[in-house]
């Protein structure tokens, strides 16, 4: 390397130690939180019941297939190809890859977003009370909202950023409509940053003096809305091309529709209420959200009042499914991160410097002995228990053994239906599904036309295996196997039908 790119090279870690320092601390964080994936790759584990489904419809992919028309869920395109192609990096724990790079994000921007208040040790410590949401949510990972938060992170800097400091440009504007496509390519009920701070942004912009006002509302709608092309055009197109885009629609919306108001009248709204509450009912949030209101009381800021929104609007369309998984509570953790950096803020202005010192000292002391260190000392040490067994199989005995008769009983090439919502089953055994339909509760319960299709295309089909879920055998399914001369190959529980079954078509009766 020549003196002048040395010299260069060196300027560059000099101008950006900073963040470089942040990103190691970060990724580092990342990895080690990260082990409580499943596909984590010391781990390897049964992947969740939602990740099954993202890595089955891959699967399909895989195969040709496409998701929607052949193999039907109802999240955002964006999560089966990410699962696609983790599946291509390294086959069963690929995608933890795409996991380990936006949680690096994620982790990253929240401590930008941080230090745009405080001081270098106050914005890890805001990063990391932000980052203890996920101890209680994160549930399995490769799900909608732990991609979502990168996104989400960003974005937020980005309007900070121009609303604080007014600084933009056109890059970050494509940045930012990017990201909101990304998300709109997960799951749209969580757009809020973009739906609040647009708002703000467009009234800004509409009260500047001048003629060119417009043309400058025009030229942040074009670069935006570039943005959010280069990331939906391209899956548009490839949905388009393969006929599925209108089967996208029908489940992305469609379904989803149906699904919020699966339960009419008072029900719902019981329901959304309790869970409005129970997101909000977390130390973190509601400490977060009692600051934002002490900001707007003391400063009168208009950003501030705006941000008081964005919290309350995140919880209002968390709680559209009035569900209250506990995996949705993800995308609580990019909404803390700036109430809490300027609690720091104020510490840190305050006139009399012993007393703010102490009262620094005193929270810090607070949230990392109660809030911070004791999740993360209980994931440490339990790291080098998890490296020395990297190499053990970890799969359930009960997928393992459904898994390995199946692949005795079928070719790569044949197709079987696993009845109720084990999707995991698929995956390890890298068996396509029949029917259109991997799994059918509880998209069969919000829709039940569902079920009688997943029925008749059964019928047509009668693929050589079917596995019957724990406590999901019923008369329905019952009558069809007896109908169609399948006996049982094994079954979980000796003389009972309460485990998983498995049976076998019969093929020398047809």
């Amino acid at each position: 390397m020549d003196s002048d790119k040395l010299y260069n090279l060196k300027k560059f870690v000099q101008g950006n130690s900073e963040n470089l320092i942040c990103l190691f601390i970060m990724s580092i964080s990342a990895f080690l939180f990260l082990q409580q994936s499943p596909l984590h790759p010391w781990i390897g584990s049964d992947a969740g019941t939602d990740s099954s489904v993202f890595k089955t419809v891959a699967l399909m992919m895989e195969h040709g297939y496409m998701p929607y028309k052949d193999s039907f869920d109802h999240k955002g395109p964006l999560l089966f190809i990410i699962n696609f192609w983790g599946d291509r990096i390294s086959g069963y724990r690929g995608v933890w890859v795409f996991e380990f790079l936006f949680m690096v994000t994620a982790f990253f921007m929240l401590y930008k977003i941080a230090r745009m208040s405080c001081n270098v040790l106050t914005a890890y410590i805001t990063a990391f009370m932000a980052i203890s949401l996920l101890f209680t949510y994160f549930e399995g990972g490769n799900l909608t909202e732990e991609y979502a938060m990168a996104f989400i992170t960003i974005s937020l800097y980005i309007f900070m950023d121009y609303l604080n400091n007014d600084r933009i440009s056109r890059l970050k504007l494509m940045l930012c409509g990017l990201c909101l496509g990304g998300v709109l390519l997960l799951r749209p009920n969580m757009i809020s940053v973009w739906v609040v701070f647009s708002i703000v942004v467009l009234i800004r912009l509409l009260k500047e003096e001048g003629a060119g006002k417009y043309k400058k509302i025009l030229d942040f709608l074009t670069w935006f809305l570039i943005g959010m092309i280069i990331i939906l055009l391209p899956i548009i197109i490839w949905l388009a091309c393969n006929n599925a885009l209108l089967s996208c629609w029908k489940a992305y919306i469609g379904f989803n529709r149906q699904y919020i108001s699966a339960n009419d009248g008072i029900g719902t709204f019981a329901a959304k209420w309790i869970s409005f509450f129970t997101f909000f009912n977390t130390i973190v949030y509601t400490a977060s959200f009692l600051i934002q209101i002490y900001l707007c009381g003391s400063k009168k800021r208009k950003f501030d009042t705006a941000y008081i929104v964005y919290m309350i609007v995140t919880l209002l369309f968390l709680c559209l499914s009035g569900m209250s998984y506990g995996h949705y509570g993800m995308i609580l953790v990019p909404v803390v991160v700036y109430p809490l950096s300027q609690l720091f803020a104020e510490l840190e202005r305050l006139e009399i410097k012993q007393i703010s010192k102490k009262l620094i000292l005193i929270i810090n002391i607070y949230a990392l002995s109660s809030i911070i260190l004791p999740n993360w000392i209980s994931l440490v040490s339990s790291t080098a228990s998890n490296y020395s067994n990297r190499d053990s199989y970890k799969i359930s005995d009960i997928v393992r053994t459904i898994s390995s008769l199946i692949k005795e009983n079928t070719t790569e090439d044949e197709a079987i239906s696993v009845y109720g919502n084990w999707n995991i089953i698929y995956v390890i055994s890298q068996r396509k599904h029949a029917t259109r339909y991997s799994y059918q509760f509880p998209i069969g319960t919000v829709k039940p036309q569902i079920m009688d299709e997943y029925f008749e295309k059964l019928q047509e089909e009668t693929p050589k295996i079917i596995i019957i879920a724990a406590g999901e055998y019923n008369d329905r399914m019952n009558s069809f196997l007896e109908l169609n001369q399948y006996s049982l190959l094994w079954s979980e529980n000796e003389d009972t039908f309460d485990g998983a079954l498995m049976y076998l078509k019969n093929r020398g009766n047809e």
